[in-house]
């Protein structure tokens, strides 16, 4: 949150629990490697894995950064250390640019008709930074949000406009990618809903939702169990308003 926001509006919330869904993302590729790992040693292990190590993983850049020049990195809202690289206004709506490195720059300055503003090194991205903003907020004003994402796109420039969920859930390409599975008639729940379920596709196989999200205290008499408590103790336990 330190990192977020702009300089006058700070810190501010993410706008989804990022670290959390990491964690449980990056607790899949330990599980995984133990596994694999397992196949080859014959041996077993133990995870250990924290949120707070997961968020400074994402922040890696960051951190990197940090312990290399002893600047700890500011809120710049939706600007980039690049010009090339930020978000900006055009006829109707938002559009990041995400021309990163040199060969994406030169390739986004050579579209534009703005061969002079290519750079040779990072240094002088940075050393002209304001200018090339100036430049780029003013050409991008005129077309549409969407005439600029797919003429930088057909021209292998990285850009996308920016949309809202409604939009991004609407989208054509999300009908092809079997990423969401819709729940009808679920009991105890009124109404549809829908979970996503990957954010992969295999070959054979791959992921799945079999079932339903368990109700609160579904598993509950089942995990007290395998903890080694009875019938009657788990009773007395429901009784005490204990679970």
């Amino acid at each position: 949150m330190a990192m977020t926001g702009t300089r006058e509006v700070n810190p501010i919330k993410f706008g989804a629990p990022a670290v959390d869904y990491a964690t449980g993302t990056m607790a899949a590729f330990a599980l995984s490697t133990a596994l694999f790992q397992r196949e080859r040693t014959q041996r077993g292990q133990r995870i250990d894995l924290a949120m707070y190590d997961v968020a400074l993983m994402l922040a890696g850049s960051h951190v990197t950064g940090f312990t290399r020049t002893g600047k700890p990195p500011q809120p710049n809202g939706n600007n980039h250390a690049y010009a090339t690289n930020c978000c900006y206004q055009t006829k109707d709506g938002l559009l990041m640019v995400g021309a990163s490195n040199l060969r994406q720059q030169r390739r986004l300055w050579t579209l534009l008709g703005r061969a002079e503003m290519v750079k040779d090194n990072n240094d002088q991205r940075h050393e002209d930074r304001e200018r090339e903003i100036s430049v780029l907020a003013e050409i991008l004003r005129a077309r549409t949000a969407g005439e600029w994402e797919e003429f930088f796109q057909a021209n292998r420039v990285p850009a996308g406009r920016i949309r809202a969920l409604p939009e991004a859930l609407a989208d054509p390409q999300l009908a092809t990618r079997a990423l969401l599975h819709r729940f009808e008639n679920v009991p105890g729940v009124s109404g549809d809903f829908t979970v996503p379920v990957a954010a992969f596709k295999l070959a054979h196989g791959g992921a799945q939702v079999t079932s339903p999200p368990p109700t609160v205290g579904a598993d509950t008499d089942a995990v007290l169990k395998e903890l080694g408590y009875d019938v009657a103790a788990i009773a007395k336990f429901r009784a005490a308003t204990i679970i």
